[in-house]
């Protein structure tokens, strides 16, 4: 029994050394420190032997960030929310929060946005649920990988977390992507947080002709029965402009035609269903669907549903720097296609919808 006891306390000593360099480097009162002064200050109170360089400062800064003791966060620009806000009538009765990214590089910080906002959302609808666990669906893309990462971390700080239900809205994602699966999301989370998780298992794309018989299958049954129990929907949307939008790549490898279908008014998808300026986009029998949850009708009725949310993210290609701004339009001025309760996007993108 000594032997774990030993460990635990190197490991609590260590955590101390690391915080106590970021608490010394912001500075008690705002008067940080030097490299070398703060190597030589934890060193004298910690009896390091050898003693710690300054060399070593700027790494345990970085560790104390991975942490948890220090949390960046992105700044918002109110000014361009309260912009869009007159703008777009329709984001009056939503929550809204607009980032500062200097690149498409800072993409993460839009995520990272969102995923305070859904601490946020968890603690309303915890109050609300009375110890039941909470239902969180995840969509695909990148986006929501940037999500869970930064979500799960919060979660890591928090005492006291609900407990979640983690449910997979769409199903697969490019095979030479995976990572982007929504399933493939689940273990970014700690352990203490999960009450049970549901996956989807399905081909990505099936005819729509199929679609009806799938959704009884085992492997996507105990997902659509899940659903709702689902009490916060995080999800991203795609431009069908963008070459590196994940539903088209999955369209053009399976032989779909690109060119004919944004001819045809395709503008973009949120959870991989297409939608026009018009509306969602109906498919003819043999026509190619993503295997999902929710239809896009299914969101809008879902993010108006008192005490529940709908969290979408809106964001440049961090490929090829894009903005969706076109795309996103339509879901902020046609009320058939308002997918969302929360919309969280990059102050680039914001700009291009005032243009």
């Amino acid at each position: 029994m000594s032997t774990p006891q030993k460990q635990d306390h190197h490991h609590r000593e260590d955590d101390a050394l690391v915080f106590r360099v970021a608490q010394l480097f912001i500075g008690p009162g705002g008067e940080s420190r030097s490299p070398t002064d703060i190597a030589d200050q934890v060193t004298r109170e910690f009896n390091r032997h050898p003693a710690l360089s300054r060399e070593r400062i700027y790494p345990l800064i970085t560790e104390a960030v991975q942490r948890g003791f220090l949390r960046l966060v992105p700044p918002v620009s109110q000014q361009l929310a309260d912009k869009l806000t007159t703008r777009y009538p329709s984001l009056q009765s939503s929550i809204l929060r607009v980032v500062e990214t200097a690149s498409p590089q800072d993409n993460a910080n839009v995520a990272t946005a969102a995923a305070q906002l859904a601490l946020d959302h968890l603690g309303e609808i915890t109050k609300h649920k009375k110890g039941q666990p909470v239902g969180l669906g995840l969509g695909p893309g990148r986006a929501t990988l940037d999500f869970c990462r930064a979500f799960g971390t919060l979660l890591r700080e928090c005492p006291d977390p609900a407990k979640l239900k983690f449910v997979a809205i769409s199903a697969g994602c490019p095979a030479n992507a995976p990572e982007y699966a929504s399933i493939s999301f689940f273990n970014l989370f700690p352990p203490h947080v999960v009450h049970s998780k549901v996956g989807l298992f399905a081909e990505t794309l099936v005819p729509q002709k199929d679609f009806e018989t799938i959704k009884g299958r085992t492997g996507v049954k105990e997902a659509f029965e899940a659903r709702d129990s689902i009490d916060l929907v995080v999800t991203s949307m795609g431009d069908a402009q963008d070459k590196d939008d994940l539903l088209c790549m999955f369209l053009e490898q399976s032989g779909a035609d690109l060119a004919s279908l944004r001819a045809a008014g395709w503008i973009g998808n949120v959870q991989y269903r297409p939608y026009t300026t018009r509306g969602p986009v109906k498919e003819k029998p043999n026509d190619l669907r993503a295997v999902t949850l929710y239809e896009l009708e299914d969101l809008v009725r879902v993010a108006d549903q008192k005490n529940k949310h709908v969290i979408l993210l809106a964001r440049q290609c961090g490929l090829c720097g894009r903005t969706h701004a076109d795309a996103l339009r339509p879901l902020l001025t046609n009320p058939a296609l308002k997918v969302f309760s929360t919309l969280v996007m990059d102050a680039a993108t914001a700009r291009e919808l005032l243009q």
